[in-house]
């Protein structure tokens, strides 16, 4: 079997403003999508998502790369040889031209992620089994709460979804520091013991405030504090994992087991939330969860994006010792209802993979050309500079956005 074409289709869903939401990460104005798809001389093709997280992005240079600088050299290849690919595109292209982190690695994701839905699809095997799966059903929480001037609102929207079937719930924080605590207890009095309750600071905190706030939360139940720190504060993030009982997770916008290797050797976090379609795709992904797994650390990916995204970090979950939770969106967005042909059933807190060869989706290609995407911006700039959220009022995000 050989590759015959690689191409990648471009999707943007303007978010209706009433349904927009703000975190540190920036205010959201539309989902967007950067799906690659690889054909073959078998008459099969597979599909991968490339993941460019809470980032304004300029998509046209994913086709760029994708289009210029990988398809000529996957041409001609065999789909099967996803380890070998995973090294000639990483060590020949992504390391000496983007960088180990970021836009290159991401690509590549998309594309291991394609290769692997080939494969699936060459065996007549889910994904999941193919990786040595052994669960069909896998928890999920809802995602998330954002940002709340009254813990009140909070609380109800916990609630919404806590009725909904969810059994686990997210909750944005680092607008305020009080104000946090606040919905923290709205939240846990309203959604009772029972529900799993976790925090997102989207790395806004300084380590002395996330130790602050994460005691002031600690009688609270939180199943994990995700991302307090900047991503590359691997001391912060030791100090943080050491004064709090809360478990720390953080990872999703790290790429490759040699930074996670160095977050969990050196950070000593509980959760890492590596997104296979950002930190390299199965091939990758596979040694991230494995490296967690000798570390006794939880894996519980970021998977806050596309339904494709989703559907990739569940295959990856089934197969993971040490897997949690997946990450379920349930704010607005079509990509996770329209985007795809064949989406896993979500019902009761619990997604249920499908005995469908390779990912067991298809990409729906009239939604994709009724949603194309012309240069928008997805999401405003988040927070920066020094975390001082969590002292006083939330920053305003006027100044990043876009028009």
């Amino acid at each position: 079997m050989k590759i015959t074409d690689v191409k990648v289709h471009l999707v943007h869903c303007p978010i209706p403003e009433s349904e927009r939401v703000t975190s540190a990460a920036g205010q959201k104005y539309a989902r967007q999508a950067a799906i690659v798809e690889i054909a073959t001389d078998a008459g099969i093709s597979g599909i991968g998502p490339v993941s460019f997280g809470s980032a304004s992005l300029d998509l046209l240079a994913v086709r760029v790369i994708v289009e210029q600088v990988f398809r000529p050299h996957l041409l001609g290849e065999d789909p099967l040889l996803t380890a070998y690919q995973w090294e000639r595109m990483y060590r020949g292209a992504v390391v000496r031209a983007y960088g180990s982190r970021g836009l290159g690695v991401a690509v590549m994701s998309g594309i291991d992620i394609a290769l692997w839905d080939v494969m699936g699809k060459a065996a007549g095997l889910p994904l999941y089994r193919l990786l040595g799966g052994y669960r069909q059903s896998i928890p999920a929480y809802a995602s998330a709460v954002f940002w709340k001037r009254d813990p009140r609102e909070a609380a109800a929207a916990a609630q919404h979804w806590v009725a909904k079937g969810f059994r686990a719930v997210k909750l944005k924080v680092g607008a305020d520091l009080q104000s946090d605590v606040s919905a923290v207890r709205s939240v846990r009095e309203a959604v009772g013991p029972d529900v799993l309750l976790m925090v997102d600071g989207n790395m806004v905190f300084t380590a002395d405030a996330a130790i602050r706030f994460g005691r002031e939360i600690e009688p609270y139940d939180i199943f994990f504090f995700e991302e307090p720190l900047f991503v590359e504060d691997l001391a912060g993030h030791a100090r943080v994992a050491e004064a709090l009982t809360i478990p720390v997770a953080t990872g999703e916008n790290l790429t490759t087991r040699f930074a996670f290797r160095d977050l969990i050797e050196r950070a000593g976090v509980d959760v890492v939330q590596a997104d296979v379609s950002r930190a390299g795709g199965f091939t990758e992904g596979r040694r991230i969860v494995e490296l967690a797994s000798a570390h006794g650390v939880g894996f519980a990916p970021h998977t806050f994006g596309d339904g494709l995204t989703f559907v990739a970090n569940l295959h990856l979950l089934a197969a993971s010792p040490t897997g949690l939770i997946a990450e379920y969106d349930v704010t607005f967005n079509p990509l996770m209802t329209g985007l795809l042909q064949g989406m896993p059933h979500v019902a009761d807190g619990v997604a249920q993979l499908t005995e469908r060869p390779g990912l067991g989706v298809e990409l729906d290609l009239d939604f994709v050309a009724r949603h194309p995407y012309a240069g928008e911006p997805g999401i405003g700039w988040g927070h920066a500079g020094p975390p001082v959220a969590v002292t006083g009022p939330a920053p305003s995000l006027e100044a990043g956005r876009g028009s």
